[in-house]
């Protein structure tokens, strides 16, 4: 029987992102995908700064960011009845070339559709010796005997069967997950939204000669928004995605370019390359692990896709559970540890969750105008009162969420150690940076250029600030009597000071704050009990 570390179900992109973060820990994978890997209609096209800074650490940010994109394609959204409307609204914020850089991140939002993104993860996933990817390859089964997890895998194209042993199962099989079904694993919250549909199409007339082109123009009528057209390349491909259509619509016997023409308000040139039916969800799983079974990514939360956090959730799920598996493998870490997984993950799944169905139901809370799309003076009326709607309901929070992508916080972790301060306000829109434990470390621009998150990732950090480093001898010698890997990095740059607010700051190997302080406690080996899951 074929021995494995873990075994990963599921070729997506949380997939992809599993196997690279354990091959980056030195941890042997195998990944099967039933598929054979080929993305023809993207499900995704945006990684936001958090998964960005994952891609730095791996090495691939450039890589992403020269996906493809243009860096001088607007950023601009625009709210219309048909695209060779007048817009009632709009929100520009400029180009990738003219963003400046952020004080909170040294990654920014990146456009890269899964077309682009998830080969990208692939190969760089194939660079390590110790990870397999196998795709057309199913499982058809599998059993946790306690000690390890036994797996069936069919090779699809052959009709083999093969016998798998693994310490540890990941399920990134989607949100249709084969596996949580298998268990029994119930989810919390509505299975259908709505009914939707995207139509994907080239064109090089969407936007005329001179006419300052939108990445995402929302479409709305007399019964409220019923459409969204968004650019996938910066070039030539397009989706247009209809909303809330009726459940019974036939696919096979769909017109498409009807669709098209409407949205566009114009007879242009256009190819239709592919539909999609989907289903707008709002789930969370209620268990994340059972034994030696992980759930991760969409297996784990379905979310309409507003605000962009899909997949970007999964990427984080696919971080945090990976340096808990390789403390265990390692000895530092107690099996006990698995259960900040579902303490730490869940309560981000349910916030990213709930603020997507937030700003998903602004537009469903528009006001319904006869006369919306008439050509009188009461025409006129009514987009003036449409656009001030958007400009009064905060549109731009789908947008502008740096709260929700970097300020998600690990409030009530058994992991991380409390230091009395209340929580500072959980905001969407905005961010401010904090070193209170659970939230991600600060990012501050150091004097030789790196970013202090440059610094996390191999093992703990024990971040000291200030002119003079307190002494740390008594917590270095706990991690090294438990076997916890750990480095003291002193850090005399004024800023760092003032962002961590503390002479000493403990950064996790996810880059998470573990604990905080002026001074080391009086029992170090208790913070690093605490902090390696055996507190």
């Amino acid at each position: 029987m074929e021995h494995v570390p873990v075994l990963i179900v599921g070729g997506g992109p949380v997939g992809l992102a599993m196997s690279i973060e354990l091959a980056w820990r030195g941890i042997a994978s195998l990944l099967v995908e039933r598929r054979d890997g080929a993305i023809p209609l993207p499900r995704m096209n945006a990684v936001n700064a958090r998964s960005m800074e994952v891609c730095r650490r791996w090495g691939i940010a450039d890589r992403v960011r020269k996906a493809g994109w243009p860096a001088d394609y607007p950023r601009r959204m625009q709210y219309l009845t048909r695209l060779r409307d007048e817009p009632m609204a709009v929100i520009d914020y400029g180009s990738d070339a003219q963003r400046k850089p952020s004080l909170n991140s040294p990654e920014s939002f990146q456009r890269c559709p899964q077309t682009w993104f998830d080969p990208i993860l692939r190969e760089h996933a194939r660079s390590f010796a110790t990870t397999q990817l196998r795709y057309r390859t199913q499982m058809d089964g599998f059993v946790d005997h306690g000690d390890r997890v036994e797996a069936t895998l069919l090779d699809r194209d052959s009709g083999a069967v093969r016998q798998v042993s693994a310490e540890y199962l990941v399920a990134c099989d989607g949100a249709r997950s084969r596996i949580r079904e298998s268990m029994g694993i119930t989810m919390t919250g509505s299975a259908q939204l709505s009914f939707e549909i995207n139509i994907y199409f080239e064109s090089d007339e969407v936007f005329r000669a001179g006419e300052r082109p939108s990445v995402l123009s929302w479409l709305i009528g007399p019964d409220g928004m019923w459409a969204g057209l968004s650019a996938i390349d910066g070039r030539r491909l397009w989706r247009l995605w209809l909303s809330q259509m009726p459940p019974d619509t036939d696919i096979a016997h769909f017109d498409a370019p009807a669709y098209i023409r409407r949205a566009i308000g114009a007879d242009i040139e256009f190819k239709v390359v592919g539909v999609l039916p989907w289903l707008r969800q709002q789930r969370v799983a209620d268990e994340f692990r059972r034994g030696r079974v992980f759930l991760c990514g969409d297996a784990l939360h379905n979310l309409t896709p507003t605000g962009g956090f899909g997949m970007n959730t999964g990427i984080l799920d696919a971080v945090d559970l990976a340096w808990k598996i390789e403390g265990v493998r390692a000895g530092w870490a107690p099996s006990s540890i698995f259960e900040s997984y579902q303490a730490e993950r869940r309560p981000v799944a349910v916030r990213n969750v709930t603020e997507a169905t937030f700003t998903f139901a602004k537009f469903l809370g528009m006001p319904k105008l006869a006369a919306l799309c008439e050509a009188s003076e009461a025409g006129t009326s009514a987009r003036a009162q449409m656009g001030r709607f958007i400009a009064e309901n905060e549109f731009e929070r789908e947008f502008r969420n740096e709260g929700i992508v970097l300020g998600y916080r690990y409030e009530d972790s058994p992991i991380c150690v409390p230091d009395g301060t209340p929580a500072p306000e959980d905001t969407a829109m905005t961010y401010t940076q904090t070193s209170r434990p659970g939230a991600r470390a600060p990012h501050v621009v150091l004097d030789d250029g790196r970013s202090t998150l440059d610094l996390f990732g191999r093992s703990f950090v024990l971040i000291g600030s200030g002119s003079s480093l307190p002494d740390v001898a008594p917590l270095v010698q706990a991690a090294a009597v438990r076997g916890v890997p750990l480095r003291v990095e002193h850090r005399p740059e004024p800023a760092v000071a003032q962002v961590y607010d503390r002479a000493l700051v403990l950064v996790r190997p996810d880059g998470h704050v573990a604990w905080r302080g002026d001074a080391l406690p009086t029992d170090a080996i208790r913070l690093i009990d605490t902090v390696r899951g055996a507190g």
